[in-house]
C-alpha cells in the first residue's frame, strides 16, 4: 500500500487555487457529497488527493455545458463505473441539446419584444413617466410577456422538428397543405401558450369539390412534458361556410389531435368532423409514424422521414399511404409525398 505522506495533499485552499474555485464553492461540493476530503491533518484541516482536482474540474467542465448539479453526480458516477456505457452518457447529452435548443428559441422570443421596446423609445429628453419600456415591464402585459418568455423553454418541447397548431406567443403561423384531400391554408395569432386565432380556408378534392373557409380557435387541452419526450393533445374548431357549384352552407369542423415524441421519434393520431349540412357530413382519421435519421442541432437542417396513413370515408379513395420526408430548419419547415393514389404531397409551415 501506497504510504500517504507520499502522495500529494491539499489543503481546501491549496485545492481553490489549482482548480480557481472559491474555497466556498469547494465547501458546497463536500456538503451535497460531489466531492469529499481524504483526510484531516494533526491540525483538524481537510486534506484532498490529486483525484479531488479532477473531480473539480470535471464539476466545472459539466457546468459550462449547463449539466445541473444532479446531473453531474450522474455523470461522476459514470466515469467511476466499469459498467457504464457512451450510450447512458449519450441519453443525458441529447437531454442537454434539447434544453439549448428551447433556451434559443426563449432569447428568441425575448430579443424579440425588447426590439419592439426599443422601437417605442423615444429616446430623448422625454419625461421619464412616458417611458414606454418602463410602462411595459409594469404593465400586466409586460409581466405576462416576460414570463411567458421564461417559460418558453418548458413549453418549446424537446424538439424542434415537429409543427404544432399553436405556436410561441405573439408570433404567427402560416400553414399550406397541398396532399391527396385537397389545399388547405391557414394563418393563425399565438394568443397565449394554449391558445391560437386564425382563418382557415380549404379547397376539398378527391370526392366532391367545394370550398370551405372562417375563423378556427387551435386549443392545447393537456400536455406531458417526459424525461426523454413530450405528448400533447390538442383541438382545432372552427365555423364557416361552405360551398358547392354556388350552394353555400353553414360549416362547423372539429380536429382532435394527439402526438408523441421524442428527438428521434413521433407518432400521431387525429379525427377530424365535419358539417356542411347539405354539402357534407363526414368523419376522417389520420395517423403518422416517423423517425429521425440524425439528431440536429438548432442551426442544422433536421430530417425525418415518415409514413402517413388516411382514411377519409368520404372520399373516392377511402384508405390511402403516403411516404413522405420532413426538413426543418429554424421556424420553416417543409414536407414532401407522394400518396397511394398517385397525388403529390407538398407541405409548408412558416412562423415568425
Amino acid at each position: 500500500m501506497k504510504d500517504e505522506a507520499c502522495v500529494q495533499q491539499f489543503t481546501i485552499g491549496q485545492l481553490a487555487e489549482q482548480t480557481s474555485v472559491s474555497t466556498d464553492t469547494l465547501r458546497y461540493y463536500e456538503k451535497i457529497k460531489l466531492l469529499r476530503a481524504d483526510r484531516r491533518s494533526d491540525a483538524g484541516y481537510r486534506l484532498y488527493g490529486p483525484d479531488a482536482v479532477r473531480i473539480v474540474r470535471f464539476i466545472r467542465g459539466a457546468q459550462s455545458l449547463n449539466f445541473t448539479l444532479d446531473e453531474i453526480r450522474a455523470l461522476l458516477k459514470l466515469n467511476t463505473s466499469d459498467q457504464a456505457s457512451c450510450a447512458q452518457v449519450l441519453k443525458l447529452t441529447e437531454g442537454k441539446i434539447a434544453e439549448a435548443e428551447a433556451k434559443i428559441l426563449e432569447l428568441k422570443e425575448i430579443k424579440k419584444v425588447l426590439g419592439g421596446l426599443i422601437g417605442q423609445c423615444p429616446g430623448d429628453d422625454t419625461s421619464i413617466a412616458a417611458c414606454p419600456i418602463l410602462d411595459h415591464i409594469k404593465s400586466k402585459t409586460g409581466k405576462a410577456a416576460v414570463l411567458i418568455a421564461l417559460g418558453l423553454i418548458s413549453f418549446a418541447g424537446p424538439s424542434p422538428a415537429i409543427a404544432k397548431p399553436i405556436s410561441y406567443v405573439g408570433g404567427v403561423m402560416a400553414m399550406q397543405e397541398n396532399d391527396e384531400t385537397g389545399n388547405t391554408l391557414s394563418l393563425d395569432y399565438t394568443i397565449t401558450p394554449n391558445y391560437a386565432l386564425g382563418l382557415y380556408a380549404k379547397h376539398e378534392t378527391n370526392g366532391k369539390d367545394y370550398d370551405t373557409v372562417g375563423p378556427q380557435l387551435n386549443s392545447l387541452l393537456k400536455r406531458w412534458n417526459l424525461p426523454d419526450g413530450q405528448a400533447n393533445i390538442f383541438n382545432m374548431t372552427g365555423v364557416g361556410v361552405s360551398t358547392l357549384h354556388g350552394s353555400t352552407e353553414p360549416a362547423v369542423w372539429t380536429n382532435m389531435l394527439a402526438d408523441y415524441e421524442t428527438r428521434r421519434i413521433f407518432t400521431s393520431y387525429e379525427v377530424r368532423l365535419m358539417d356542411a349540412q347539405n354539402i357534407e357530413r363526414s368523419a376522417w382519421q389520420r395517423a403518422r409514424i416517423g423517425v429521425a435519421p440524425y439528431l440536429a442541432n438548432y442551426d442544422d437542417v433536421s430530417t425525418w422521414f415518415m409514413v402517413q396513413v388516411d382514411d377519409h370515408p368520404a372520399k373516392d379513395q377511402t384508405w390511402v399511404v403516403t411516404p413522405l420526408v420532413r426538413f426543418f430548419y429554424h421556424t420553416t419547415l417543409i414536407e414532401a409525398g407522394y400518396s397511394s393514389n398517385h397525388h403529390l404531397m407538398a407541405n409548408w409551415t412558416l412562423q415568425f
